[in-house]
């Protein structure tokens, strides 16, 4: 499970062949395994793979083009009307979105995170395009697809980033 971490990259270019309705299964199913304040759950999930859709999404979003070559993609949505108390959406979503890329790469499928939450107009824009309730806010929107690309894996432990029972004090002692 520690390798499926670190070497999970976000992938942009996708081959043609379409992921698997297991799979994707499976990868919603993580997704609804994501930790939760007081076990609130209060995430949707909108599966999309109209091609026209995916169009729309990228007129409105200067990040998202790797729908172009994306076999599906999966919206996490946070539903204020489940949430444990006010924002705390944010945070389970993002669980749940760790826990899509993480799933998604440990069964061979690429995958990149591309924000919605807290841009407005973005989070506006795909309201309106998948008609929304106005309690559901769209938090992250997910590609999906067979890679079509190779990542190097870089290092980005910084055990300078990493303190002991106060600021600024080391973890890490030098010897």
């Amino acid at each position: 499970m520690i390798e499926n971490i670190l070497t999970r990259r976000s992938i942009r270019k996708y081959t043609s062949r379409p992921v698997e309705e297991e799979k994707l299964i499976e990868i919603l199913k993580s997704a609804q395994y994501a930790p939760s304040a007081v076990n609130k759950q209060p995430w949707h999930f909108l599966v999309v793979d109209d091609k026209d859709l995916f169009k729309k999404i990228m007129k409105i979003h200067p990040h998202s083009k790797m729908l172009s070559t994306a076999s599906h993609a999966i919206i996490v949505l946070g539903d204020e009307k489940l949430q444990h108390d006010v924002g705390y959406w944010i945070a389970d979503c993002g669980a749940a979105t760790q826990n899509i890329l993480l799933a998604a790469h440990s069964l061979g499928i690429g995958s990149c995170w591309v924000g919605l939450y807290p841009r407005e107009q973005r989070m506006k824009d795909i309201s309106e395009i998948f008609d929304l309730p106005s309690h559901v806010k769209p938090f992250a929107l997910i590609s999906l697809g067979y890679a079509d690309e190779k990542k190097m894996h870089p290092e980005r432990f910084n055990k300078r980033k990493v303190f002991r029972n106060k600021w600024n004090n080391p973890f890490w002692h030098e010897l």
